[in-house]
């Protein structure tokens, strides 16, 4: 025992808060990892005897047994308050169950740190294959040590393009086209882009908004608003849009990165009366459970977030039962398609 702790549940975690050091810092002074910043030895030598002292001992036996498995999975979710997040959960839940393992969850609310530490956990736990839900903003280095101590890995939604290792994801590219084209044949040629800046699908879906209006001759039109994926937050901007909704000049249809940045921006589009579709058409992106209950029901693109789940498990199964190296696994790239439901209209 140290500190009243069993010595089998100290975590790196532990050892970084008693230190007054970051858990990557702990990380790399208790494994012999290199680091671009230089380590000072008396930083090293407190961590040192601070993990003697809590008892903290490296998971050499989940390191040597990769023949053996636990049927145990680790989690690693960006936000799990996320609706698009809860449906890929879903599916992985799913796909794990139905092949005998059980799943430990941690939830990182975007921080890095935090998905290191529950990475030395789910290591601690002789955890099989880890699934990390969403990119983390400020995180790389945080998940480059989580590849670098678990082999099976696995991504969903945390990228636009191939990584160090496998994952799961939707086109955003082709999505984006797919919802300003379906506003485009509308009529509309005053669109805004409403994303956020701290996903790499967030600033891709920019990019391609920007680069649709320019090919279009529309480039005077274009309209980038940047909020985060949180429905109050995207309520508030709607709120400071519509209250000057009236002038001349003002976008007839709304592309919206995200369905939670979507309904906030009808929520504020009914309270400062601006009807949908009638005056502003909206178009959302994920096809989370609640977009065809919204009044009115969102037209969105669905990105499949149950597949995308059940497919992370496929993907971490090539490789925990089928002993595939991960760089032999290849990405799932999902194609999003477009529902069209009572937000959008032609333009009047």
């Amino acid at each position: 025992m140290a500190d009243g702790k069993p010595r089998g549940a100290v975590t790196l975690r532990d050892v970084a808060r008693k230190s007054g050091v970051s858990v990557t810092t702990v990380s790399r002074i208790l494994n012999g990892r290199e680091s671009g910043v230089p380590i000072r030895d008396e930083t090293r030598e407190r961590v040192t005897r601070t993990a003697e002292e809590l008892g903290y001992r490296p998971n050499l036996l989940a390191r040597g047994l990769r023949g053996s498995r636990s049927t145990l999975l680790g989690v690693i979710a960006r936000d799990i308050a996320d609706p698009f997040h809860i449906q890929i959960l879903k599916g992985i839940n799913a796909g794990a169950l139905e092949r005998g393992y059980r799943l430990f969850l941690g939830n990182v609310d975007h921080q890095g740190e935090e998905a290191l530490a529950y990475g030395s956990m789910f290591e601690r736990s002789h955890a099989d294959g880890i699934i990390l839900i969403g990119d983390i903003e400020g995180g790389d280095a945080a998940v480059a040590e989580i590849a670098d101590h678990h082999q099976n890995l696995v991504g969903v939604t945390d990228r636009t393009a191939r990584r160090a290792f496998p994952g799961v994801y939707a086109d955003s590219e082709q999505g984006t086209i797919l919802a300003l084209q379906h506003l485009w044949d509308l009529g509309h040629r005053s669109i805004m882009c409403v994303s956020d800046v701290r996903t790499a699908d967030g600033r891709l879906r920019i990019s391609v908004y920007e680069r649709f209006m320019r090919d279009r001759a529309a480039a005077a039109g274009i309209d980038v608003q940047v909020t985060d994926q949180e429905t109050d937050l995207a309520f508030g901007l709607g709120r400071r849009l519509f209250a000057r909704w009236g002038s001349p000049g003002n976008s007839s249809a709304i592309y919206a990165a995200s369905d939670t940045t979507a309904i906030g921006l009808m929520q504020a589009a009914h309270q400062t009366g601006i009807d949908i579709p009638g005056r502003l058409s909206i178009v959302g992106f994920d096809d989370i459970d609640m977009a065809p209950f919204t009044i009115p029901p969102l037209s969105t693109i669905s990105q499949s977030g149950v597949e995308m789940g059940r497919a992370a498990i496929e993907l971490l199964m090539e490789m925990v039962e089928g002993g595939k190296p991960r760089d032999e696994v290849e990405d799932r790239v999902l194609q999003p398609r477009l529902v069209v439901r009572e937000s959008t209209a032609p333009v009047t």
